[in-house]
């Protein structure tokens, strides 16, 4: 269905209609609420009845608290149609906020009033409150990775999934570092597989090694171990990988500054550094004092140097808290998947988020994989859903992608060879050497 954006002003109630203007009508004539109605989705047309009639909009204000012929009505200013439903943007009174909008109670009244499953408010410009009246959701089936086999790869825009709005999620790994927070079964593994097979070329063609730490004892990627240059899966060894990962960066940025480079670009010699670490708290907070403080040190020199050296990190964990992941304001990249808390959502993607649209304690347990991701440099947040990766995805992965591996195998037939019948042994008996 045709977009819709509309530009309304008060009514005889000094509530204010909604008009929608169709750019592609004749003569640019504006259909009738009628028409508008009639032409609605059927699960929309209670919300595009009240939405279009003024003395209705106006009752539903009153009724929900949000305006009064005494101190004013709101404004609906725009509206459109979206995949999951309409989204109106409105002015708000005089003296409100949007905690006024915001509040569960207002919005499940919102909801019931347009006689609509789910009402969602976003902050956008001050002075002003974005709705949005969900009939669908979008994500709410997985998507197979098979779905999309990346042949080539752009580092910088890696697909791991698709967007609310049916466009491919992709991440910046190339240049980036990323962090992954959810509870239990939310989709982490999701999400890393999927980037595993957005890159699974390079991988294969050696303009990546990915370095994986596992800090659940290797059960949730050893399956995968082929794919990876280092793996580890205990504390000491994944520091130690963390210390080497360290040494590798600060020699590219010795030579990048020799040089004049700003910025490394991979090759086969010195491929991008992908260093993977599942489930950090694991040497964040519960491994001894010394390993945790070795931790935040060597993550910490990555985080803040690594990027321009093309040695890249992502970690996934659980609980996003300042003493599971004690950087995390070093990753530019966070992707918020269900969380138990609202407070969690603030340590992820920072204050204020859940009013720009971060609703990570709002995903449901039905949906893994479903996530916000917000980037340095934007307050916007796009509503996610990683690919859904199987065990034969990931077999199917080894099959194609696993690096190749020296041949180390004898390359003839020394079934006869004795060792003790060495031709020349017997020419010199004392076994001297002439100088």
């Amino acid at each position: 269905m045709s977009a819709v954006a509309a530009i309304v002003s008060a009514g005889v109630l000094g509530a204010s209609g909604l008009m929608w203007h169709w750019s592609r009508q004749a003569q640019h004539a504006e259909p009738s609420p009628q028409d508008q109605v009639a032409t609605a989705p059927p699960e929309l047309r209670p919300a595009v009845t009240i939405l279009t009639d003024s003395q209705q909009l106006a009752l539903m204000w009153q009724a929900l608290k949000l305006g009064s012929p005494q101190t004013a009505f709101p404004n609906i200013v725009a509206a459109e149609y979206t995949p999951s439903g309409l989204a109106v943007e409105v002015q708000m009174v005089g003296g409100q906020s949007f905690k006024d909008w915001s509040k569960d109670d207002t919005l499940a009244a919102l909801a019931d009033y347009l006689a609509v499953p789910e009402v969602l408010a976003t902050a956008t410009d001050p002075g002003f409150v974005r709705l949005e009246a969900r009939t669908t959701d979008t994500l709410a089936q997985p998507r197979a990775v098979d779905e999309l086999l990346a042949f080539g790869v752009d580092l910088e825009s890696v697909p791991v999934g698709i967007t609310e709005t049916f466009d491919s999620w992709r991440l910046r790994v190339l240049y980036g570092h990323i962090l992954i927070a959810g509870a239990t079964g939310s989709g982490k593994g999701s999400v890393l597989w999927s980037l595993v097979n957005g890159i699974g070329p390079a991988i294969k063609a050696g303009l990546v090694d990915v370095w994986l730490g596992d800090g659940k004892g290797g059960a949730e990627f050893g399956r995968g171990e082929a794919l990876w240059v280092r793996f580890e899966w205990d504390a000491d060894g994944i520091l130690a990988m963390l210390a080497e990962a360290v040494e590798v960066m600060r020699e590219r940025l010795a030579h990048m500054r020799t040089t004049g480079v700003r910025k490394h670009v991979p090759t086969t010699d010195e491929p991008l550094i992908l260093v993977i670490i599942d489930e950090a708290a694991a040497l964040s907070s519960y491994a001894t004092r010394e390993q945790q403080e070795e931790f935040r040190r060597l993550t910490g020199l990555l985080l803040s140097q690594g990027r321009a050296a093309a040695v890249s990190v992502v970690a996934a964990l659980q609980d996003p808290s300042k003493e599971t992941m004690p950087n995390r304001q070093l990753f530019p990249i966070r992707v918020g998947l269900r969380l138990d808390e609202p407070t969690q959502t603030a340590m992820v993607h920072g204050q204020g988020s859940r009013d720009r649209g971060a609703l990570c304690d709002k995903i449901s347990e039905l949906t893994p994989g479903v996530g916000y991701v917000g980037e340095d440099g934007t307050t916007e947040f796009v509503r996610v859903r990683a690919f859904w990766v199987s065990d034969d995805d990931i077999d199917r992965l080894v099959d194609t992608y696993a690096p190749d591996q020296p041949d180390l195998a004898p390359q003839g037939d020394y079934t006869d060879f004795d060792p003790d019948d060495i031709p020349g042994d017997d020419d010199n008996p004392g076994g001297l050497v002439a100088a």
